[in-house]
């Protein structure tokens, strides 16, 4: 079984057991494409830079962002992060979230492949919203497969619910 080191920023540049093939060493390495958005009902394109994540109360208590992400030319049997970053200090907010994908697991829109909706926890002891509302955050999605390693990053700020 492969045993996956973190790395900070953009760089989970895993690192494999000596009898499992390690993944590529840099994002973008091999066919493979993803683009991060906003989860929920639909996925939500995210611009690189000043779009907002709605911040989700959860039905047992904790507090999550929906995310998700389409995927183009891809072996769709992968493992996939998402993680939210505070890009001034680089610290991991909330718990990122990791995922073993195959095939049945994704739907189409009738262009690109989708996995819709995912969540990330930021808070599931002590929840409290103003905690994180006004907060910007990198969300970063990182996707290993046999033939490609893709990763993609948007910064947004974190919004309140209504």
């Amino acid at each position: 079984m492969a045993q996956w080191i973190l790395l900070g920023g953009l760089g989970l540049a895993g690192a494999c057991a000596a009898d499992d093939a390690t993944p590529p060493g840099a994002c973008g390495t091999g066919p493979g494409v993803v683009e991060v958005g906003q989860g929920g009902s639909r996925l939500r394109d995210l611009p690189r830079e000043g779009g907002e994540l709605g911040i989700v109360l959860g039905s047992q208590g904790g507090i999550h962002v929906l995310v998700g992400f389409r995927v183009r030319d891809m072996d769709l049997t992968m493992r996939i992060v998402y993680r939210l970053v505070d890009p001034a200090t680089e610290e991991i907010v909330g718990t990122p979230t990791e995922l073993e994908l195959r095939r049945a697991l994704f739907t189409t829109d009738g262009v690109d492949t989708i996995r819709n909706p995912d969540l990330v926890v930021l808070d599931g002891e002590a929840p409290r919203v103003a905690d994180f509302a006004g907060r910007v955050v990198r969300l970063e999605l990182e996707a290993v497969s046999a033939d490609s390693y893709a990763c993609d990053a948007r910064t947004a700020t974190l919004v309140a619910p209504p």
